[in-house]
């Protein structure tokens, strides 16, 4: 394990990893910036090297089109415009989040972040990355929504802005009408794959990440938490818990998958499907606390 660590700190120390313009550092799924973000994911954080977490700051700060594109209104027009990474609110959502958990004052640094979140929340309390639902259907994506309001959840130090509150909120309203990952409509799972828990996530989604969302944001909201949604949704993992453990259900680069795509070490050596995670089982500790404690 270390030396996997060692070698992916190798790769984002590169003084070429997170270039102005990019070449690459979002690559699926050995880039650069994965590699940082496996690191914030499994509290490695202490051995990140500074200024890795400075340049890949730096490449946001300066290399990115700080509009999420629905009409050609919002598109770059100038070709140096054109060539800054085209962010999405879910892939901009684990971004914040890596810089956040490095110690960067990621909303003095970017503020233009945190508002591009509220901005986008449909009024069904998620968001998309797909442009056409903000046009047609308003319809938002789990997929989508989790980064981004895990971002604001976990990572605001003050007080919620009135904003923030409804933000939150309408996340978590739309995450307990969903039941998780379940159709409005006619209650049926949308994604048997979400069924599945996985590590890392970086943006993909599964029950375990919604659960300990309702859970976290029940207790820094001070909200009742919805308890047979939580019972439901820890009913639907028995198969994947050992106890209180819980063990990795899917690859988020499977081969089978949406996502299909290389792997570098550290990540391989933390997503074998069966085996017992230590991060998830952290996860899956609090929501059963929460549940027990909730009366």
């Amino acid at each position: 394990m270390d030396e996997a660590i060692e070698s992916a700190i190798e790769v984002i120390s590169s003084k070429c990893a997170f270039s102005v313009p990019d070449q690459g550092s979002r690559r699926k799924w050995d880039g650069p910036w994965w590699q940082l973000a496996i690191l914030c994911e499994m509290g490695e954080v202490e051995r990140i090297p500074r200024s890795a977490v400075d340049n890949a700051l730096e490449q946001l700060k300066h290399g990115a089109w700080q509009k999420f594109v629905i009409t050609a209104h919002d598109a770059p027009q100038t070709e140096a415009d054109k060539g800054k990474l085209d962010l999405c609110h879910c892939e901009l959502g684990v971004f914040y989040m890596t810089l956040s958990a490095c110690g960067r004052d990621t909303d003095t640094e970017m503020p233009w972040i945190r508002r591009w979140f509220l901005k986008h929340q449909l009024s069904d309390g998620g968001l998309n990355c797909e442009p056409k639902a903000y046009l047609k259907s308003g319809k938002s994506s789990i997929v989508s929504s989790l980064p981004p309001l895990e971002a604001v959840l976990y990572f605001t130090d003050r007080d919620y802005t009135d904003a923030e509150k409804r933000f939150l909120d309408n996340g978590a309203r739309y995450l307990i009408e969903h039941k998780l990952v379940c159709s409005k409509e006619d209650g049926s799972v949308v994604n048997q794959e979400w069924l599945k828990p996985l590590f890392p996530r970086f943006f993909e989604y599964d029950i375990l990440r919604g659960l300990y969302y309702l859970t976290e944001w029940s207790r820094r909201r001070g909200k009742p938490l919805p308890k047979d949604v939580i019972e439901e949704g820890i009913e639907r993992l028995k198969r994947f818990t050992r106890g209180q453990r819980i063990v990795i259900g899917r690859k988020v680069n499977d081969r089978n998958g949406e996502w299909n795509g290389p792997a570098f070490p550290l990540m391989e050596s933390v997503s074998r499907v069966g085996q017992e995670s230590p991060h998830l089982t952290k996860q899956l500790g609090s929501v059963l606390n929460a549940l027990a404690f909730s009366g």
